[in-house]
């Protein structure tokens, strides 16, 4: 029987254990925020609890005290951006332990989805928020596995997230639709086969996005109704468009107006298969968080284990 994927817990956080400890992690490259600040603002959350902070030293670092920290019934404050916030989760869900968020990236897209979007947010939810069961996707590959927070997928999803780590100045939503842009300016669309729970097709796509929640890109509202069904994976895709339509969908995205484009599909599933032709490196990228997550074939669906955060105040 698949565990449910989003349930609000109706009780305190601090009346699960009165004494609880939180490590404090921060990730030093997150975000456009100096060190000595994110400190500063780590010092100003963690004075009301019994904390201790550590900075990470590297992905396997972080994995790591996170996973040290949670077996010894800490709780595992991500200080960072979702990237980050994806490595504390992976850990959150090994072990079932609780972790919570102060959002330090430059998109922040799982915070957000949580309604965590200020520093007042995130120290809510650690001093007296609930416990909530958040919904992710597993994306499995063919010889590893890892989850996502917000959205994975491909084509021109990947494509906005690649450039967007190599835009420095930038942040939010400006930062993903630059990207975005800039990809649109040599646009590819690429062949997927598609197995969508039992029925299988093959497409010409601009975008295909496998949806845990609602936002993406720094804030572009792109699957609006993600958590309308909590066990089943938001599928989004949009068939293949021109460069000036192309554009044109990007701009109604950004307001979450997109899901009636006659080129859009919104569907909900189990799970899906995604593959592309190979020797084509762009088509076969799958990004989410941010981060390069691994190459097609793929598979995806809600992932079952609960992962357990701090929210300000339950989620419906």
């Amino acid at each position: 029987m698949r565990t449910p994927a989003v349930r609000p817990v109706d009780r305190k956080a601090d009346s699960l254990n009165k004494h609880a400890h939180y490590l404090f992690l921060i990730n030093p490259d997150s975000g456009k925020t100096s060190l000595s600040t994110k400190k500063n603002l780590v010092a100003q959350v963690s004075k009301h609890v019994n904390a201790r902070t550590l900075i990470s030293e590297s992905e396997s670092h972080a994995s790591q005290l996170s996973r040290d920290a949670m077996m010894a019934g800490d709780t595992v404050v991500a200080c960072g951006g979702d990237g980050f916030q994806n490595i504390v989760a992976q850990q959150a869900v090994e072990t079932g332990g609780v972790m919570a968020i102060l959002p330090f990236g430059r998109g922040n897209d799982f915070a957000n989805s949580l309604q965590i979007r200020t520093i007042r947010d995130a120290e809510d939810a650690i001093k007296k928020g609930s416990v909530h069961f958040a919904r992710y996707v597993d994306v499995e590959f063919s010889d590893y596995s890892r989850i996502c927070l917000t959205c994975a997928g491909v084509g021109l999803l990947s494509e906005a997230s690649f450039r967007a780590a190599r835009l420095p100045l930038l942040k939010g939503k400006l930062l993903y639709t630059a990207a975005a842009l800039i990809s649109l300016m040599k646009l590819r669309c690429h062949h997927y086969a598609l197995t969508l729970d039992d029925s299988e097709t093959i497409e010409e796509l601009l975008i295909f996005i496998g949806a845990a929640s609602e936002y993406t890109g720094g804030g572009i509202h792109i699957a609006p109704q993600a958590t309308s069904n909590p066990d089943k994976l938001n599928v989004l895709y949009a068939t293949s468009l021109g460069r000036a339509a192309a554009v044109g969908l990007l701009m109604k995205a950004l307001s979450g107006k997109h899901l009636t484009h006659p080129k859009v599909r919104n569907q909900f599933h189990q799970r899906c298969r995604v593959t592309c032709e190979p020797n084509s490196f762009w088509a076969s990228l799958v990004y989410g968080d941010g981060e390069h997550l691994g190459d097609l074939p793929a598979n995806l669906q809600i992932g079952s284990k609960p992962l357990r955060v701090l929210v300000p105040h339950a989620i419906s």
